[in-house]
């Protein structure tokens, strides 16, 4: 799952002592992401429901951590293959990662509904989806990959699918 990590840390940084409120939607989440990595999907988005739960109780709707349980969820749907579901929540997340800036996430979230689209057989949304970005603001297609934002010069890096971004760089 996206980036769920990320939003956390930003906020935990941000205050002297996390609340306990916080504190238990990031231990939800995490248990999210492991139910998830082995496909128990159902188990996950119970999990994810609970700490939307939790943080829209406390906090405006429009903050990165929301925004990142958003994305997180979608994904979920998207594994699920619930791919109405998934864009849903997906869109939700865009819209409040492009108020916020946040490129990261939002490069995260733009993949996310690329790969809603691919399974669609949308493959020229997929692929406008993907290029929203270039070349400086892209995420790689391939999950595991670890590189976070990419530029173009990175796009064959991880060996997984940066290459496969439907996207060359053009001579200059």
């Amino acid at each position: 799952m996206g980036s769920n990590n990320l939003a956390f840390s930003t906020a935990f940084a941000s205050r002297a002592e996390p609340d306990a409120e916080l504190l238990e939607a990031h231990n939800l989440s995490l248990k999210a992401r492991q139910l998830d990595a082995r496909g128990h999907y159902q188990e996950a988005e119970r999990l994810l429901l609970r700490a939307l739960e939790v943080i829209e109780s406390q906090t405006s709707t429009s903050n990165a951590t929301v925004a990142a349980l958003w994305n997180s969820l979608g994904e979920i749907y998207l594994h699920m293959g619930r791919l109405d579901d998934a864009e849903r929540w997906l869109n939700k997340s865009l819209d409040v990662s492009v108020a916020l800036r946040d490129f990261k996430e939002i490069t995260t979230t733009r993949e996310n509904l690329a790969r809603v689209s691919q399974a669609r057989s949308e493959l020229l949304k997929a692929k406008a989806l993907r290029m929203l970005g270039a070349p400086d603001d892209m995420r790689c297609g391939n999950n595991g990959c670890r590189r976070g934002l990419l530029r173009s010069p990175d796009l064959r890096i991880c060996g997984g699918w940066c290459f496969l971004l439907f996207w060359r760089m053009p001579a200059t």
